[in-house]
């Protein structure tokens, strides 16, 4: 969420793991995107249609 909340604009998923150090290969951003989709289904993020996320909380 961190990442999310510094970041100016609505950030996706590879943006997320570049931020984190993580490899941006499809295998590993596909791992890290259930993150903030659940983290959306709580509504602590917002995703609008476009597949980016941003802070609601």
């Amino acid at each position: 969420m961190d990442v999310v909340r510094r970041a100016d604009t609505p950030v996706m998923v590879k943006q997320v793991c570049g931020e984190l150090g993580m490899s941006k290969e499809p295998a590993r951003s596909e791992a890290m995107r259930s993150k903030p989709y659940r983290l959306a289904e709580r509504g602590w993020l917002s995703k609008p249609a476009d597949g980016t996320f941003t802070i609601t909380l």
